[in-house]
Protein backbone atom coordinates (compact mmCIF):
# COMPACT_ATOMS: atom_id res chain seq x y z
CA UNK A 1 0.00 0.00 0.00
CA UNK A 2 1.96 3.08 -0.80
CA UNK A 3 1.12 6.61 1.00
CA UNK A 4 -0.99 8.17 -1.82
CA UNK A 5 -3.50 5.19 -2.00
CA UNK A 6 -3.63 4.88 1.99
CA UNK A 7 -4.15 8.88 1.91
CA UNK A 8 -7.01 7.97 -0.33
CA UNK A 9 -8.28 5.46 1.99
CA UNK A 10 -8.61 7.48 4.93
CA UNK A 11 -8.98 10.89 3.54
CA UNK A 12 -12.50 11.09 3.69
CA UNK A 13 -12.58 9.63 6.86
CA UNK A 14 -11.11 12.34 8.61
CA UNK A 15 -12.14 15.13 6.49
CA UNK A 16 -15.44 14.59 7.09
CA UNK A 17 -15.75 15.31 10.06
CA UNK A 18 -12.89 18.03 10.03
CA UNK A 19 -12.60 20.64 7.24
CA UNK A 20 -8.67 21.45 6.08
CA UNK A 21 -9.24 24.63 7.49
CA UNK A 22 -11.13 23.72 10.74
CA UNK A 23 -8.79 23.25 14.05
CA UNK A 24 -8.60 19.82 15.70
CA UNK A 25 -8.20 21.57 19.31
CA UNK A 26 -11.05 20.77 21.03
CA UNK A 27 -11.04 17.48 23.32
CA UNK A 28 -13.24 15.40 20.99
CA UNK A 29 -13.71 15.97 17.45
CA UNK A 30 -16.17 13.78 15.46
CA UNK A 31 -15.11 11.65 12.46
CA UNK A 32 -16.44 9.04 10.60
CA UNK A 33 -16.16 6.73 8.21
CA UNK A 34 -19.44 5.01 7.68
CA UNK A 35 -18.81 1.12 6.50
CA UNK A 36 -20.77 -1.57 7.27
CA UNK A 37 -23.06 0.44 8.83
CA UNK A 38 -20.63 1.82 12.08
CA UNK A 39 -19.54 5.22 12.79
CA UNK A 40 -15.66 5.98 13.78
CA UNK A 41 -15.36 8.61 16.41
CA UNK A 42 -11.64 9.11 16.38
CA UNK A 43 -9.94 10.34 19.77
CA UNK A 44 -8.46 13.59 18.57
CA UNK A 45 -7.04 15.38 21.53
CA UNK A 46 -5.69 18.46 20.48
CA UNK A 47 -3.11 20.07 19.53
CA UNK A 48 -4.38 22.78 17.33
CA UNK A 49 -3.81 20.68 13.85
CA UNK A 50 -6.43 20.62 11.05
CA UNK A 51 -7.46 17.40 9.56
CA UNK A 52 -4.86 17.26 6.40
CA UNK A 53 -1.88 17.82 8.67
CA UNK A 54 -2.78 15.11 10.90
CA UNK A 55 -3.49 13.10 8.03
CA UNK A 56 -0.05 14.09 6.39
CA UNK A 57 1.60 13.86 9.74
CA UNK A 58 0.24 10.33 9.56
CA UNK A 59 2.13 9.44 6.82
CA UNK A 60 5.20 11.04 7.02
CA UNK A 61 5.72 9.52 10.52
CA UNK A 62 4.61 5.92 9.97
CA UNK A 63 7.58 3.72 11.09
CA UNK A 64 8.02 -0.13 11.08
CA UNK A 65 10.41 -2.31 12.96
CA UNK A 66 12.39 -5.35 11.17
CA UNK A 67 11.92 -8.59 12.56
CA UNK A 68 15.98 -8.26 13.65
CA UNK A 69 14.90 -5.75 16.15
CA UNK A 70 12.78 -7.73 18.07
CA UNK A 71 13.97 -9.61 20.85
CA UNK A 72 12.57 -11.17 24.08
CA UNK A 73 13.94 -8.14 26.14
CA UNK A 74 12.09 -6.29 24.37
CA UNK A 75 8.84 -7.81 24.38
CA UNK A 76 8.94 -7.49 28.35
CA UNK A 77 7.74 -4.36 30.09
CA UNK A 78 5.34 -1.79 29.79
CA UNK A 79 4.91 0.18 26.71
CA UNK A 80 7.33 2.98 27.55
CA UNK A 81 9.99 0.67 29.12
CA UNK A 82 11.35 0.31 32.77
CA UNK A 83 13.31 3.62 32.21
CA UNK A 84 12.49 6.93 31.25
CA UNK A 85 16.00 7.11 29.63
CA UNK A 86 14.28 3.89 27.43
CA UNK A 87 12.20 6.23 25.26
CA UNK A 88 14.54 7.59 22.81
CA UNK A 89 16.38 4.23 22.46
CA UNK A 90 13.07 2.29 21.67
CA UNK A 91 12.16 4.65 18.87
CA UNK A 92 15.17 4.59 16.87
CA UNK A 93 14.94 0.64 17.09
CA UNK A 94 12.07 1.55 14.60
CA UNK A 95 12.59 3.43 10.69
CA UNK A 96 10.32 5.03 8.40
CA UNK A 97 8.75 3.07 5.75
CA UNK A 98 9.87 3.27 1.95
CA UNK A 99 7.43 4.64 -0.63
CA UNK A 100 5.51 1.57 -1.75
CA UNK A 101 6.52 -0.04 1.13
CA UNK A 102 3.95 -1.93 3.10
CA UNK A 103 3.87 -3.21 6.60
CA UNK A 104 3.36 -6.70 6.69
CA UNK A 105 1.90 -6.93 10.22
CA UNK A 106 0.14 -4.37 12.99
CA UNK A 107 1.12 -6.23 16.49
CA UNK A 108 -2.07 -6.24 18.54
CA UNK A 109 -0.81 -7.78 22.32
CA UNK A 110 -1.21 -6.46 25.58
CA UNK A 111 1.89 -5.71 27.64
CA UNK A 112 0.65 -7.54 30.82
CA UNK A 113 0.79 -11.32 29.05
CA UNK A 114 3.80 -13.64 29.13
CA UNK A 115 6.45 -11.96 27.21
CA UNK A 116 8.41 -15.36 26.77
CA UNK A 117 5.47 -16.99 25.65
CA UNK A 118 4.37 -14.10 23.24
CA UNK A 119 8.21 -14.54 21.62
CA UNK A 120 7.45 -18.14 20.92
CA UNK A 121 4.43 -17.57 19.42
CA UNK A 122 5.78 -14.35 17.25
CA UNK A 123 9.05 -16.98 16.21
CA UNK A 124 7.05 -19.35 15.06
CA UNK A 125 4.94 -17.23 12.79
CA UNK A 126 8.04 -15.48 11.41
CA UNK A 127 9.51 -18.79 10.68
CA UNK A 128 6.39 -19.69 8.22
CA UNK A 129 5.93 -16.40 6.97
CA UNK A 130 9.60 -16.72 6.24
CA UNK A 131 9.29 -20.15 4.56
CA UNK A 132 6.56 -18.34 2.29
CA UNK A 133 7.88 -14.91 0.86
CA UNK A 134 11.83 -15.43 1.82
CA UNK A 135 12.12 -12.89 3.76
CA UNK A 136 11.74 -11.59 7.15
CA UNK A 137 8.52 -10.08 8.34
CA UNK A 138 8.31 -6.53 9.50
CA UNK A 139 6.07 -5.17 12.26
CA UNK A 140 4.17 -1.90 13.62
CA UNK A 141 5.02 -2.06 17.39
CA UNK A 142 3.50 0.82 19.64
CA UNK A 143 6.67 0.55 21.62
CA UNK A 144 8.74 1.57 19.27
CA UNK A 145 6.88 2.58 16.14
CA UNK A 146 5.37 5.71 18.45
CA UNK A 147 7.37 8.46 19.58
CA UNK A 148 6.76 7.86 24.04
CA UNK A 149 7.87 11.69 23.91
CA UNK A 150 4.74 13.05 21.16
CA UNK A 151 2.84 10.32 22.01
CA UNK A 152 -0.86 12.00 22.07
CA UNK A 153 -0.12 12.85 18.53
CA UNK A 154 0.49 9.60 17.73
CA UNK A 155 -2.66 8.11 18.94
CA UNK A 156 -4.56 10.91 16.81
CA UNK A 157 -4.12 9.04 13.62
CA UNK A 158 -4.33 5.06 15.23
CA UNK A 159 -6.19 3.72 11.94
CA UNK A 160 -3.56 4.98 9.80
CA UNK A 161 -1.01 2.23 11.61
CA UNK A 162 -3.74 -0.16 11.65
CA UNK A 163 -4.71 -0.14 7.76
CA UNK A 164 -1.45 0.55 6.62
CA UNK A 165 -0.49 -3.61 7.73
CA UNK A 166 -1.20 -6.40 5.42
CA UNK A 167 -2.19 -8.44 8.13
CA UNK A 168 -3.21 -7.58 12.27
CA UNK A 169 -1.61 -10.22 14.58
CA UNK A 170 -3.72 -10.43 17.50
CA UNK A 171 -1.54 -12.37 20.10
CA UNK A 172 -3.54 -13.44 22.95
CA UNK A 173 -3.01 -14.10 27.15
CA UNK A 174 -4.80 -13.90 29.88
CA UNK A 175 -5.13 -9.66 29.44
CA UNK A 176 -5.91 -9.13 26.09
CA UNK A 177 -9.37 -9.00 26.48
CA UNK A 178 -9.19 -6.75 29.19
CA UNK A 179 -6.80 -4.13 28.02
CA UNK A 180 -9.22 -1.21 26.15
CA UNK A 181 -6.38 -0.09 23.47
CA UNK A 182 -6.39 -3.56 22.02
CA UNK A 183 -10.00 -3.80 21.89
CA UNK A 184 -9.75 -0.23 20.12
CA UNK A 185 -7.40 -1.61 17.71
CA UNK A 186 -9.73 -4.29 16.86
CA UNK A 187 -12.75 -2.42 16.70
CA UNK A 188 -11.34 0.05 14.29
CA UNK A 189 -9.99 -2.75 12.20
CA UNK A 190 -13.74 -4.74 11.73
CA UNK A 191 -15.43 -1.03 11.36
CA UNK A 192 -13.57 -0.28 8.45
CA UNK A 193 -14.54 -3.68 6.69
CA UNK A 194 -10.58 -5.23 7.21
CA UNK A 195 -12.03 -8.25 9.28
CA UNK A 196 -9.83 -10.46 7.19
CA UNK A 197 -7.23 -9.05 8.18
CA UNK A 198 -6.83 -10.27 11.63
CA UNK A 199 -5.08 -13.45 13.12
CA UNK A 200 -5.80 -14.58 16.14
CA UNK A 201 -3.12 -16.32 17.66
CA UNK A 202 -3.68 -17.28 21.77
CA UNK A 203 -0.51 -18.14 23.95
CA UNK A 204 0.08 -21.49 25.26
CA UNK A 205 -0.03 -19.40 28.86
CA UNK A 206 -3.26 -18.56 28.05
CA UNK A 207 -5.64 -20.19 30.36
CA UNK A 208 -8.91 -18.58 28.93
CA UNK A 209 -11.02 -19.20 25.30
CA UNK A 210 -10.22 -16.05 23.91
CA UNK A 211 -12.90 -16.27 21.31
CA UNK A 212 -15.70 -16.90 24.41
CA UNK A 213 -14.07 -14.27 26.31
CA UNK A 214 -14.57 -11.67 22.96
CA UNK A 215 -18.29 -13.39 22.60
CA UNK A 216 -19.16 -11.65 26.13
CA UNK A 217 -17.13 -8.58 26.06
CA UNK A 218 -18.11 -5.85 28.16
CA UNK A 219 -16.40 -2.50 27.85
CA UNK A 220 -16.63 -1.93 31.36
CA UNK A 221 -14.42 -4.62 32.33
CA UNK A 222 -11.62 -3.12 30.65
CA UNK A 223 -9.13 -0.79 30.70
CA UNK A 224 -6.20 0.85 30.05
CA UNK A 225 -2.77 1.57 32.12
CA UNK A 226 -3.06 5.18 32.09
CA UNK A 227 -6.12 6.47 33.22
CA UNK A 228 -5.76 10.16 31.17
CA UNK A 229 -6.29 7.51 28.04
CA UNK A 230 -9.01 5.41 29.54
CA UNK A 231 -11.04 8.81 30.16
CA UNK A 232 -10.25 9.62 26.35
CA UNK A 233 -11.14 6.03 24.94
CA UNK A 234 -14.21 5.63 27.11
CA UNK A 235 -15.72 9.04 25.88
CA UNK A 236 -14.97 7.88 22.30
CA UNK A 237 -17.22 4.92 23.06
CA UNK A 238 -19.55 6.57 25.00
CA UNK A 239 -19.92 8.36 21.35
CA UNK A 240 -20.37 5.90 19.57
CA UNK A 241 -23.10 3.81 22.26
CA UNK A 242 -21.64 1.67 24.62
CA UNK A 243 -23.99 -0.91 23.84
CA UNK A 244 -22.77 -0.65 20.33
CA UNK A 245 -19.68 -1.26 20.87
CA UNK A 246 -19.73 -3.91 22.89
CA UNK A 247 -21.89 -5.87 20.21
CA UNK A 248 -19.81 -5.20 17.45
CA UNK A 249 -17.01 -6.49 19.75
CA UNK A 250 -19.01 -9.76 20.60
CA UNK A 251 -19.12 -9.91 17.01
CA UNK A 252 -15.71 -10.37 16.01
CA UNK A 253 -15.47 -14.09 18.00
CA UNK A 254 -16.84 -15.09 14.82
CA UNK A 255 -14.65 -13.62 12.48
CA UNK A 256 -11.64 -13.78 13.58
CA UNK A 257 -9.82 -16.12 11.91
CA UNK A 258 -7.90 -18.20 14.55
CA UNK A 259 -3.73 -20.00 13.90
CA UNK A 260 -1.88 -21.99 16.65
Amino acid sequence: VSRGSLKRSLSSSLNSGLSPKRSASSSLEKTREKTQGVTIWLPLVGGGMVAEDLLVAAMTNLRCIEWDNITEDLMTGSICGPHKSDISQLYSLSRQIAEGETIDFFLSHSWHDDAVDKYQKLTAVVNNFRRKHGRYPTFWLDKVCIDQNHINDCLLVLPVNVLACTKVLVVCGDTYVERLWCIWELFILFAFGRGDRAILVPLDSNQKDVLAELGQFDSLRAYCYDPNEEARLREVIDKVGTSGFNDQIRELSGKVKKVG
